[in-house]
């Protein structure tokens, strides 16, 4: 196989990788924007962080979406 054999390989696999990223990117907004699942989501981080003793005595705000 020579080097010329694999030309437009990188631009593909960018090409790919790009769609991707933007289809995570689109999930990861749309399960955002819903109020349930940001809430969801934040509750468990939450959690995780006052687990190990992170945020003893901090108050967490309510974040209120639109």
């Amino acid at each position: 196989m020579t080097q010329q054999d694999d030309e437009g390989t990188t631009t593909a696999e960018y090409a790919v990788g790009t769609i991707g990223a933007c289809t995570l990117a689109l999930v990861l907004h749309e399960l955002v924007a819903d109020g349930y699942w940001f809430e969801r989501v934040t509750e468990i981080f939450v959690r995780a962080l006052r687990w190990h003793n992170f945020l003893d005595g901090v108050p967490i705000p309510r974040i209120r979406l639109r």
